[in-house]
């Protein structure tokens, strides 16, 4: 016997396993035919397969079924219907239908899974027999039904269908692992030379309960007797991928399962273990409480008959009524005698409350969970296995109800166990027409079925933009929404007297002339940042000349020299036409160890949020004195956001110390490092789209965070990538204030012995949302390299904000870039940096003589 030999002892009866910590919930009946002889026997519906069933010849891919799978992601997410989130519609011949809509992703679905399923397959040694899942098609979904309950019904059985698919695409793959572990089943599908799939479905697939082959994916495993195992070659496997299989032990024994044969001491320390309290666990972490609504370990049977004492017949047959009031209750029904149908669920009910009071939280959690699965299970139809009992009025003893063994009902508090009875409803009628709860198999067909179709290309990549491309901006012209005009930008930004005097401007340098010689005026608009003719059309060439003359002004002049500009064109010039604050703000200044903050704050009237506006930059807070947008700061900070600056939002908190956690503790994103094998030269790192769609698809998710609000604080580019993300939907949401995670891990500041928070990137996160990865090179030295630049790289472009869209990329489009290859690339006009610089230095210079220091109010 092997020492990982797992020995379990229910109802007299032995099982063994070696990848299972646990026996299932609920031994199902074994089949009562001889496996060897009888093939078709096996359940051909789509909801008892979801359970562990005993292991039949034809379907050697029921073990891999996963085991209450969420449907999320890309390619599952269309199946994520609940009974209460699945719409129906009425069709013309005013007959129930599933909605148009959720039916269309189900077709599209399952033509994707059976085209996987028939190109996995091919070159695979298929057990003789096996048969394969029916589509969920044939389950009815696609059929109208007489009421929408039943129209609901069909489509919940027909989802299940789904995951029959999915198993037998999971079996493929495993068998091909299994053979050659060193072969990517995924080229399968994306190599094909007629109908390739996109890597980036493909690698979806491998993340779903398809391709996951892991633990983390419970699989709903398979029971087998000893006596003979129906398909040897499929055991081995399982045991390698830790599939739950579990041996009942009988006097005879296939000789491929006897390293499965417990000894005699397991059996018996199996037999006692539950006489010492001890609980079993589960094959995934959890407790077994299968116990819950069900008999003790010593009642008759593990299926719930004999349940709640009293003296069970010792026949099989009814005994003769002894009292002449009530009937001998029936076998294994779990009813006392003279007992009627209140006081059975009373007694029931108080049972089970008994145990609630001794429960474990495990056990409580995982009872909770089931009784949550019972209440959305589906009513057992006529090929189903379930245990159910309908309650039938004896008019022999006066209409009294005795509980009999059926084969359909209404659940009671175990999920495998149902109860039928029409006293509990007397007007209640079936649920549209019984004659199709089940769909009778189909007819064993003359010639063999066609080969599935392939799906179009663009279904495909549908999923992937559907799931990720929700987050994006749908018209790009919201981008450039709130982008700033060619006038906007010399007045408010660069502080150009709209009013200026038409003469020619005095105190001309040299250098300044040569400037205005050689720059054109497509040259000047491009160098303030719109050069849209639309924007420009307008301006008459004496004014031109003026415009031409401000700019030369800001790129030629030295900062000791610009109060030498004319005040007529400037209003930062020797006599400054602003001041710190207007009829409606005003701006002051904290010094911080690495920066200086202006506050902007309401001249007068309060502030009605509870945090302080502070942007980092002088150039700003000056433009918020030209700008006329009133005191809201809310309506402030919007338009900032709005344009891509970079605002804070501190809010001042008293907080114990203990509150702050280490940047470690957070959830680490990123695109990782390439790094050199050992004794080989590494080659040229050149990812491909779909290393772009993974890098998209990983923002989209740090995006969803609560502290990826600050992605939309930082501004500039880090601003633009996040808004790809999420939508300029989701920017006044940003100004509800610092998200939970803002204390533990977030920016925090001492003013005036104040204690401030907001929400903030580490420099990880902005590596990150520019997508950089490390590439060790084969000299041993590390290098980064980014699908966008990286804020050093954007500092010094000289763009001054200037859109500009990536275009997607493909196999043979640049890839990431490092930071000198980006400077080189992004270099647009020096003039730029020169003059933002000088802009930035006057502000600098006028808010540190005419603004205060920040004092909170």
């Amino acid at each position: 016997m092997s020492n990982d030999l797992h020995v379990f002892v229910r109802d007299g009866q032995v099982y063994t396993s070696l990848t299972a910590l646990s026996l299932p919930d609920v031994i199902p009946y074994e089949p009562p035919w001889d496996p060897r002889e009888d093939y078709d026997r096996s359940p051909d519906d789509s909801e008892t397969p979801l359970t562990t069933r005993w292991a039949y010849g034809t379907r050697p891919w029921f073990p891999l079924i996963p085991l209450n799978p969420s449907f999320n992601g890309p390619i599952f997410e269309c199946l994520n219907h609940s009974w209460f989130s699945l719409l129906t519609e009425v069709d013309t011949q005013g007959k129930h239908i599933l909605h148009r809509d959720i039916r269309g992703k189900w077709v599209d679905l399952e033509q994707k899974l059976l085209w996987c399923m028939e190109r996995l397959g091919p070159g695979l040694l298929i057990p003789w027999g096996t048969k394969f899942p029916r589509p969920p098609t044939a389950y009815g979904y696609q059929q109208s039904h007489a009421d929408a309950k039943l129209a609901k019904k069909v489509a919940m059985r027909s989802r299940n269908a789904f995951l029959l698919i999915a198993a037998t695409c999971s079996w493929h793959i495993m068998s091909r692992r299994y053979r050659n572990p060193n072969h990517a089943w995924t080229v399968l599908l994306t190599d094909d030379p007629k109908y390739p799939i996109p890597a980036e479905w493909v690698l979806e697939l491998s993340r779903s309960f398809v391709g996951d082959l892991t633990t983390n994916v419970p699989r709903t495993g398979v029971l087998i007797s000893s006596v003979y195992l129906p398909w040897h070659g499929q055991l081995p496997m399982f045991e390698r991928f830790s599939i739950p299989v579990w041996v009942r032990q009988s006097s005879s024994v296939d000789s491929t399962l006897r390293y499965y044969v417990p000894s005699q001491a397991a059996i018996a320390r199996a037999t006692e273990a539950p006489q010492w309290g001890q609980m079993d666990v589960s094959a995934w972490g959890q407790p077994d409480d299968s116990s819950w609504g069900q008999p003790d370990a010593n009642s008759q049977s593990a299926l719930g008959w004999g349940q709640d004492g009293g003296e069970q017949p010792v026949s099989a047959a009814p005994k003769e009524h002894a009292d002449s009031l009530f009937p001998i209750p029936q076998p294994h029904s779990g009813q006392l005698r003279g007992e009627d149908w209140k006081t059975f669920f009373a007694r029931r009910r108080d049972a089970n409350k008994k145990k609630e009071e001794t429960e474990t939280p495990a056990r409580r959690q995982s009872r909770q969970s089931r009784e949550w699965a019972a209440m959305n299970h589906s009513i057992p139809g006529k090929s189903s296995t379930a245990v159910v009992f309908e309650w039938q009025s004896n008019d022999e003893f006066g209409g009294f109800y005795e509980r009999v063994p059926n084969l359909l009902g209404f659940m009671t508090h175990s999920v495998t166990e149902w109860d039928l009875c029409d006293a509990l409803d007397p007007t209640s009628v079936p649920d549209g027409d019984w004659e199709e709860d089940d769909f009778p198999p189909p007819p064993a067909p003359s010639e063999p079925a066609p080969a599935p179709l392939p799906p179009p290309l663009s279904s495909f990549l549908r999923d992937i933009e559907t799931h990720f491309g929700r987050y994006e901006v749908a018209p790009s012209a919201q981008y450039t929404r709130s982008v700033e005009r060619f006038v906007s930008i010399l007045h408010f930004h660069l502080g150009y007297q709209l009013a200026a005097s038409t003469s020619t401007p005095r105190g001309r340098s040299t250098t300044f002339d040569d400037w205005a010689r050689k720059t054109n005026w497509t040259h000047l608009c491009k160098l303030v940042g719109d050069d849209d003719d639309a924007n420009i059309i307008s301006i008459p060439d004496a004014q031109k000349h003026v415009i031409t003359c401000f700019i030369g002004y800001l790129v030629t002049l030295p900062q000791s020299q610009l109060s030498d500009i004319p005040p007529d064109l400037w209003d930062l010039g020797s006599q400054p036409s602003l001041s710190a604050s207007n009829a409606h703000i005003r701006v002051s200044y904290t010094q911080q160890p690495k920066q200086r903050l202006y506050i902007i704050e309401p001249h007068s009237s309060p502030s009605l949020v509870p945090w302080k506006l502070a942007v980092t930059e002088a150039i700003t807070a000056v433009m918020c004195l030209r700008r006329d947008w009133g005191s809201d700061i809310i309506n402030i900070a919007r338009n900032l956001l709005e344009k891509g600056i970079a605002i804070k939002t501190l809010l001042a908190m008293s907080v114990s110390p203990h509150r702050r956690r280490p940047l470690t503790e957070l959830r680490t994103y990123s695109l990782g490092h390439v790094l050199r094998p050992k004794d080989h030269m590494l080659p040229r790192f050149r990812p491909v789209y779909a290393d772009y769609i993974m890098y998209e698809q990983h923002r989209h998710e740090f995006m969803n965070q609560p502290r990826a609000r600050a992605a939309l604080l930082h501004g500039g580019l880090i601003w633009r990538l996040a808004l790809h993300s999420l939508g300029f939907d989701v920017l006044p949401s940003v100004l509800d204030g610092i998200s939970p995670e803002a204390v533990p891990f977030g920016l925090m500041l001492s003013i005036n012995d104040q204690t401030y928070f907001d929400d903030e990137l580490s420099e990880e996160e902005i590596d990150f949302m520019c997508g950089t990865y490390y590439v060790q090179t084969n000299d041993g030295n590390m290098e980064i390299a980014s699908w966008w630049p990286r804020p050093q790289a954007w500092a010094v472009s000289g763009l001054n904000g200037v859109s500009r869209e990536r275009h997607k990329l493909t196999d043979d489009a640049n890839g990431p870039m490092t930071g000198a290859q980006w400077k080189r690339s992004l270099k647009f006009n020096p003039s730029t940096n020169k003059m933002m610089k000088n802009v930035e230095a006057a502000c600098c210079s006028f808010l540190a003589i005419t603004a205060s220091a920040f004092t909170e109010n």
